[in-house]
């Protein structure tokens, strides 16, 4: 009877060490977001040039002498090596659908991204590419040189945040925060300006005697998000 008696205690201490260990630990999960707001210092310019023939092989020519006409003038006007790059290259058969799928004429197609280190010279150096032979302008994106810097400071206030919203829950309910449990970050979001410019906007520019800048760079939001867990003693 004894041993039953035992071996009854045994189980009943083992199910309430077991139910301690399933005890969700006592935490206070927040999130934590913030912003940093950088005035850009360089742009992605994404444009090119179009030809039309109805032979593929001089829409493909004409396509070929104004990319090298923009690429000489991006050399000239001081444009490194490094910041060019080759996008896109099409060549495409464009059909008359009344005339039973009878090819009309090829289109030859080139895009480059340019970047431009310097934003002072944005308008003068699209209004030199127009002038060289570009007719297409798809975007221009902005970005700034030291995004890291910018980063790590969102994360960082991201993180005071969180701490601050967490201390405020727990004083609200007459405890308080500990270590930190666990941490996390949700993501990383960099939102940007883009726009696009037509030839219409330079004809107009250089009509002018000093013209106006046509382009702003604006502010671009860095922004960071944490999930901290906290000890809620």
């Amino acid at each position: 009877m004894k041993s039953l008696t035992c071996v009854a205690a045994l189980l009943f201490f083992t199910n309430l060490a077991v139910a301690d260990e399933k005890l969700p630990p006592r935490v206070v999960r927040v999130v934590g977001t913030a912003e940093v707001k950088v005035v850009p210092d360089r742009a992605v310019i994404e444009l090119g040039v179009e030809k039309q023939n109805a032979s593929a092989r001089l829409a493909k020519q004409f396509a070929d002498a104004t990319a090298r006409a923009i690429l000489a003038d991006l050399r000239s006007n001081g444009i490194d090596e490094k910041d060019i790059q080759t996008t896109s290259l099409s060549l495409q058969p464009q059909f008359n659908y009344r005339k039973g799928l009878k090819i009309s004429y090829f289109v030859a197609e080139e895009t480059m991204a340019v970047t431009i280190r310097d934003l002072s010279k944005l308008d003068s150096l699209l209004e030199s590419l127009i002038k060289a032979g570009g007719n297409r302008i798809e975007s221009i994106q902005y970005e700034t040189s030291d995004l890291r810097k910018y980063r790590d400071q969102a994360r960082d206030f991201a993180v005071k945040a969180a701490r601050e919203k967490a201390q405020a829950l727990a004083k609200a309910l007459g405890q308080e925060v500990g270590k930190a449990y666990s941490i996390e970050e949700v993501g990383e979001s960099a939102y940007q300006y883009s726009g696009l410019l037509s030839n219409a906007t330079y004809e107009v520019s250089k009509a002018r005697a000093k013209p106006a800048p046509t382009t702003a760079a604006g502010e671009r939001t860095v922004s960071a998000s944490i999930v901290v867990s906290f000890d809620l003693n």
